[in-house]
């Protein structure tokens, strides 16, 4: 029997075992059977079992080369390296698919065999919803995009692999797409359990502890994934940043902002007994995202240049998904609207419970908006569209904006507009992360205001001055690239939103500097020890709260990298070689190029040194373009930087020729980038104190 075969009976088995265990776990629930419901558990333990067989079934194929099965053809290559055929399982739609069912059995299995016994009444149901889930993703692979699909070799043609897409042959993309797909995967398990608890009507806040670590858990894979994904952008496509708003890039954004969100709230709902409805809202608001992501990343109805190709039949499953989920999660709240009512009301607007709600109204805002535009180009290039819009929706436009025009066809939404909308929220959130910690629960005094809001005003006062100090007030418009605030004579002035970014990092700095030295102090007066000792205790006794601080220094950071593209340097010019260049304090020399080649590719690379102003040799850059075998018609750029904490010197190639020397280069100076990385580390390793917190700590990632 072959693996092609092998492989497509375990899809089946699996598909069929799925089927079996929703209706075990709905008879059981039903009946309140116990032994039907040991059964469905037993169920989803198996549907793991399978899904783990035939994933190593498909790796076996990439690592043997059998290039018998279509999926190893199109993504394998003999001269590839294991690590690289490793992550080839992944690489592409079909497989990818098969990766999220492994994900999802194994995460199924892991949280129903954690509550089995703490949460016995709601098992039955989150079996059925997890089962459900897993069901439609086997049904997919069984009937739409199966792996193990025969290759049919044309007559005469050898038996070889095409190779993975080269833009994926990169170390980052080995850990990208899996910490993505474990921070989407992973939302499922609260949403099965939050279905569990609105069919069951155990609405209390019992579910939400348990699946409160499964979000955090989702959150810090999501980070992972968005942020290594912006350094593959950074150094892989060459043209000078990290994030460019991307469809598919949002495609995770959008249930990150959801979990971030719930992170927030679920601390009211356990201190207040307020906002339980919209916990619930969140929860099947994340996992819808995932799902929608998923939809925009696999159906193609999006152009990107990391999307899997089209499939409209993906596109119609997804879209059914889609709307089941909102239909039947929209009557279960309707359903249980009574048991859900708040215990308390918001009693003031200077209150940490009103900071967390609009928060809250934030991120979900964010999300949703992401999720509309990131769509929309898609659904100006439908007539029916296209034919209501200008009937029906353009004269209401045009009479609150005279600019609107009526649609003709396709229209392209670029970064300066989610820049432009997207940039207040992102400032607004920031001042939000500083403004919390500093109010109380229920009402906060005016005395107590203004003691506790001195010291960071004061700070982000401070940073603005110093920014506006030691940032150049003006640069040449031919050399700057980024927040323009206005272009007299022939020169940028300042960034006016970059200053108030800076400034509002000062101020959230010295709130969390401020909360953690107030709980220093309070530590030493009740117990003789060291500052060191007084941290770590305080640290180990709340690990939700301070880890939650450390999760917003993380982010202030970013935010500060954030504040540095405003003053970005872009030239974009031809060189010779032995010709120098400057870029801001630094000059720039071309030293030559160098043609090389390895068993997949033609590679040219342009070799150029980095002076300061003395004509010190810092650094050499090596930016380069290949020409892959395979894929001779496109080209990769390999960027290539100088790093430092004050900002990166960034190079790539756009044109190149060997016989002269001659060479079209892109130069940027990107400020403070490396501070967004740094931001990150730091957030993950917040992150990752606040998972690990003890059972009874109240507080939470604020």
């Amino acid at each position: 029997m072959t693996i092609s075969t092998l492989g497509t009976i375990a899809i089946l088995v699996l598909f069929i075992m799925t089927v079996v265990t929703a209706a075990l776990a709905l008879l059981g629930a039903v009946r309140h059977s116990e032994r039907l419901v040991e059964g469905a558990v037993q169920g989803i333990h198996g549907i793991f079992a399978v899904a783990l067989f035939a994933s190593m079934l498909l790796e076996y194929a990439f690592l043997a080369g059998d290039y018998t099965i279509q999926y190893v053809q199109q993504n394998g290559h003999p001269e590839m390296p294991v690590f690289y055929k490793l992550t080839a399982f992944w690489g592409s739609l079909d497989g990818s698919l098969l990766f999220w069912v492994l994900l999802l059995s194994l995460f199924s299995s892991l949280s129903i065999r954690a509550n089995r016994q703490r949460h016995r009444v709601l098992i039955p149901n989150a079996v059925l919803v997890l089962a459900l889930i897993i069901g439609f993703f086997s049904a997919l692979l069984l009937f739409l995009k199966n792996p193990f699909a025969p290759y049919i070799l044309t007559p005469g043609a050898a038996m070889q692999g095409k190779g993975m897409n080269p833009l994926l042959q990169n170390p980052y993309m080995i850990f990208h797409p899996p910490s993505l797909y474990l921070g989407m995967v992973s939302m499922a398990v609260p949403f099965a359990f939050g279905m569990a608890a609105m069919i069951t009507g155990h609405v209390d806040s019992a579910w939400q502890r348990s699946v409160r670590r499964w979000v955090l858990f989702s959150w810090l894979f999501l980070s992972v994934g968005l942020v290594l994904g912006g350094l593959w952008a950074y150094e892989e496509l060459g043209w000078g940043g990290y994030w460019a708003w991307d469809p598919v890039e949002n495609a995770g954004l959008l249930p990150w902002l959801m979990c971030t969100a719930f992170l927030h709230s679920v601390m009211v709902q356990e201190r207040r007994g307020m906002l339980k409805v919209w916990n619930l809202v969140l929860v099947i608001s994340s996992f819808f995202m995932t799902i929608y992501g998923t939809f925009l990343t696999r159906s193609g109805v999006v152009q990107s240049v990391h999307a899997f190709g089209e499939s409209p039949e993906l596109a119609w499953s997804f879209g059914i998904l889609m709307i089941t989920i909102i239909v039947v999660s929209t009557a279960l709240l309707v359903w249980r609207w009574p048991l859900l009512r708040s215990r308390n009301e918001l009693e003031s607007i200077v209150s940490r419970e009103f900071a967390f709600l609009l928060n809250n109204w934030l991120f979900f805002g964010s999300s949703v908006f992401v999720a509309i535009v990131v769509i929309y180009p898609t659904l100006t290039d439908m007539e029916g569209f296209r034919a209501f819009y200008n009937e029906v929706a353009y004269p209401l436009v045009k009479m609150v904006s005279s600019d609107a025009q009526p649609l003709t066809g396709r229209i392209t939404i670029g970064p300066s507009f989610y820049n432009h909308y997207m940039s207040p929220v992102g400032l607004a959130l920031l001042f939000l992360t500083g403004f919390g910690p500093l109010v109380a629960w229920r009402k906060t005094t005016g005395q107590s205001l203004v003691k506790q809001f001195l010291g960071p005003l004061v700070a982000g006062l401070v940073v603005m001055v110093l920014a506006a100090v030691l940032i150049p007030l003006v640069r040449s418009s031919q050399d700057v690239q980024g927040v323009c605030e206005g272009c007299v004579g022939g020169v940028q002035v300042m960034s006016l939103t970059g200053l108030l970014c800076f400034g509002l990092c000062g101020f959230t700095f010295w709130t969390i500097v401020q909360e953690y030295v107030r709980g220093v102090r309070v530590r030493r007066r009740n117990r003789p020890q060291s500052v060191l000792e007084a941290l770590i205790g305080l640290m180990m006794k709340a690990r939700r709260r301070y880890g939650g601080y450390i999760v917003h220094l993380g982010v202030v950071l970013m935010f500060f990298g954030f504040a540095g593209n405003s003053y970005k340097i872009e030239r974009k010019l031809q060189m010779h070689p032995g010709e120098v260049v400057e870029l801001d304090d630094y000059r720039i020399r071309h030293d030559g190029i160098v043609a090389t080649q390895d068993w997949q590719k033609d590679m040219l690379t342009v070799r150029l040194t980095v002076l300061d102003d003395e004509d010190n040799e810092l650094a050499v850059l090596t930016p380069a373009k290949w020409w892959y075998y395979q894929l001779k018609e496109q080209p990769t750029t390999e960027a290539s930087r100088y790093m430092a904490l004050e900002g990166d010197v960034y190079s790539s190639i756009a044109d190149v020729q060997l016989s002269t020397g001659w060479v079209r280069v892109n130069l940027y100076y990107n400020p403070l980038v490396n501070w967004v990385w740094v931001g990150f580390a730091i957030m993950l390793m917040g992150g990752i104190v606040c998972i690990g917190t003890r059972k009874g700590d109240a507080e939470g990632v604020s």
